[in-house]
């Protein structure tokens, strides 16, 4: 059967809409070859344009015969289709398109897979690269690690074991700004070592005056020694100035493990100054504390027996002015005191539950 001429119209006109799509695949293609592609992609590449103008010249040939022979130029596109050295492309046109078409595909599909790679690839050295920058900032500010930090930089250079170069560089930055926080932190609580043993020293002497006080007002104190802030100024300032001592400019140069090295034992020990003195105040204002408590506690069960009319019994009394002559002593005996408390308070509810005044 003839074909007609608007079916061969069609026929070419679908045929050449294919072979533009193609044409446009193949040259996007040839672009990603070039930064992607292995070298099998090239020849799967290279033998795909050869296909492409194998059918491009079919295409071309059917259209050239269709206007003088509708029956041979429909035949064309069954017959088979050979490259310019007579290798076979397709049994027929459509099979060559189909051919063409998977090579297409094969190519996509690899370069895809290494774009993807490459993608990964520059964002983990782009990362390593951001760590590194910080890292060798850092290192070079405290004079640590940098040997370290510079033998990675070079192995990122070359791509050496990228992944563990990346790796690597995200911990050294890690270690190298924990060291600068704690850098920073040591260095603040240095500047102002000089203002805290000032403030140190006001709490020794409210402390000294608490141990006086503890020592005249209770018997048995807490034997306990308040820490001394100027013994520690001395050692701290040795033969020199102390100003000169906790001068920042005298750590001016020095490596960050130097530096610190320095300052964190004294640090520690004003650190347990202070932690000695808020100990020994506590401790010297707690028996104070427990027998202004009793004192208290005694008053108040005064009071309930006076109201129950249970106080001017003798044995309630009696208790009630041994207690308070204890308590009222000084030096008190607050652990003497407390079992006379105690027992005052349980006379006084033994009475009261009785409801019978002696």
């Amino acid at each position: 059967m003839t074909p007609s001429a608007a079916d061969l119209a069609r026929l070419l006109a679908d045929w050449n809409e294919w072979l533009s799509a193609r044409t446009d695949a193949l040259l996007s293609l040839e672009e990603r070859v070039r930064s992607a592609g292995s070298r099998d992609d090239e020849a799967d590449l290279a033998a795909a344009f050869v296909a492409r103008k194998a059918i491009a010249d079919r295409i071309e040939q059917i259209g050239a015969t269709a206007s003088t022979d509708r029956v041979t130029a429909s035949g064309l596109a069954a017959r088979p289709i050979h490259d310019d050295l007579g290798g076979v492309v397709g049994s027929s046109l459509s099979d060559a398109a189909t051919l063409l078409d998977a090579v297409l595909q094969r190519v996509e599909r690899s370069i895809a897979g290494r774009e993807q790679h490459q993608r990964a690839e520059a964002g983990v050295v782009h990362q390593a690269d951001a760590d590194l920058a910080v890292a060798a900032r850092l290192a070079a500010e405290m004079g640590m690690q940098v040997n370290h930090v510079a033998h990675l930089r070079a192995a990122l250079a070359a791509r050496t074991d990228l992944a563990d170069v990346a790796r690597e560089a995200k911990a050294v930055r890690a270690s190298l700004q924990a060291a600068d926080a704690e850098r920073s932190s040591l260095l603040q609580r240095w500047s102002s070592v000089a203002d805290r043993l000032d403030a140190l020293a006001h709490d020794e002497a409210r402390v000294r005056e608490l141990a006086v006080r503890c020592r005249e007002k209770v018997l048995h104190p807490p034997p306990l020694a308040v820490p001394s802030v100027e013994a520690f100024r001395a050692e701290l300032a040795g033969a020199g100035d102390l100003a000169t001592a906790l001068s920042p400019s005298a750590l001016v140069g020095l490596p960050w493990s130097a530096v610190r090295g320095r300052i964190t034992p004294v640090l520690t020990k004003v650190d347990r100054i202070a932690a000695a003195l808020s100990e020994a105040e506590r401790r010297f204002r707690e028996p104070l504390r427990r027998r202004d408590e009793l004192r208290g506690l005694l008053q108040a069960f005064a009071d309930k027996a006076s109201a129950a009319g249970v106080m001017e019994s003798t044995d309630i009394d009696a208790l009630y002015q041994r207690a308070k002559a204890v308590l009222w002593a000084a030096p008190c005996d607050v652990d003497a005191g407390a079992a006379l408390v105690d027992q005052y308070v349980a006379t006084v509810n033994t009475e009261i539950l009785k409801g019978t005044p002696r």
